[in-house]
């Protein structure tokens, strides 16, 4: 299926800028405008304690203006909706829309 095919490019974007992390597809929903075709992603992050620190505030902070290199897409919108800050380990959610390009 296609719209799989489209998560999976952004999945393994992700997994190089997070290589200490555990990343599942939560769901992966069809999404349509007047002039646009994509797909909603949501995924949710899991990252071992000692990886918490710096480097995931930075990620989260700078995840919105990352500019991906996925071949045949953009990604329109990409954000952490949701987090478990307390946790050990820590879990986080991005949701993202991937327009076709």
């Amino acid at each position: 299926m296609r719209s799989i095919a489209r998560s999976g490019r952004l999945l393994r974007a992700l997994a190089q800028l997070l290589p200490n992390a555990e990343l599942s597809l939560i769901h992966e929903r069809p999404w349509h405008s007047l002039t646009f075709c994509g797909v909603q992603v949501c995924i949710s992050v899991t990252v071992a304690p000692r990886y918490h620190a710096d480097a995931m505030t930075r990620f989260v902070q700078n995840l919105p203006e990352h500019e991906f290199d996925l071949c045949g897409q953009l990604v329109a919108d990409i954000a952490v909706v949701e987090t478990g800050a307390t946790e050990s380990p820590l879990r986080f959610m991005i949701d993202a829309l991937l327009l076709d390009a």
